[in-house]
């Protein structure tokens, strides 16, 4: 069930948030869109594997700080792409 939810629901959460991003981003003449999806083509698969090896280093013994590692890990492709987009709107870029 770890497995489940720390590596596909992280999967999920973060292809959704950044098909949003895209979405948001397209047709102002900016490039949000493409940064977003750059961004997600190489951080979903690496936060997936990252989510695995902890998910699979503590295994054993199950402790509860492992999991704010995985939520921090899983937020860090969103609030980029978030942050992209506010430098675009607030900058005019």
């Amino acid at each position: 069930m770890s497995y489940f939810i720390g590596v596909g629901g992280v999967i999920l959460f973060q292809a959704v948030f950044s098909y949003a991003m895209i979405l948001a981003g397209t047709g102002n003449g900016s490039f949000v869109g493409l940064g977003a999806m750059l961004m997600a083509v190489l951080g979903i698969p690496i936060t997936a594997i990252a989510n695995l090896v902890i998910i699979r280093s503590h295994r054993k013994n199950p402790a509860t700080r492992y999991i704010g590692r995985l939520l921090l890990l899983a937020l860090a492709l969103p609030m980029a792409q978030l942050a992209l987009l506010i430098l675009v709107s607030v900058f005019r870029l």
